[in-house]
């Protein structure tokens, strides 16, 4: 399978799959005539890259991951290091994600303060 066919079937741009190649987590075979080719499965690993950066991991987790991505792809089950590191990765993910969470209450009622203050200074100019 050439890149473009796995572009076609996942969404991903023809840049972001060679970046992923780059990147050691797509493996591809090179032609004769210097064309890449992708195993079938590659499709898969492709969504499934995108599934862990659409979820906020950065690509240097993905890459953490590539061992683990590649066991599950053939079908066997990921070992106890793999899941281990895998499942502490997506607690570390939810922990930051919480602290954002957090972050984000405190500025959205720090602006809802400020708006209020500024509607109440409107109201009384308005009123005199």
């Amino acid at each position: 399978m050439q890149v473009g066919e796995i572009s076609e079937r996942t969404g991903v741009s023809v840049r972001a799959i060679r970046y992923y190649e780059r990147a050691g987590l797509l493996p591809a075979t090179r032609r004769q005539n210097g064309y890449r080719e992708f195993e079938p499965s590659a499709v898969e690993r492709v969504r499934a890259i995108r599934d862990l950066l659409e979820t906020g991991f950065t690509l240097a987790d993905v890459t953490a991951l590539a061992e683990c991505l590649l066991s599950a792809e053939e079908g066997g089950a990921l070992d106890s290091g793999c899941s281990g590191r895998t499942a502490a990765m997506y607690r570390e993910k939810l922990a930051k994600i919480d602290v954002q969470i957090r972050t984000l209450r405190q500025l959205r009622q720090r602006v809802e303060e400020r708006l209020a203050a500024i509607d109440e200074g409107r109201g009384m100019r308005d009123a005199g």
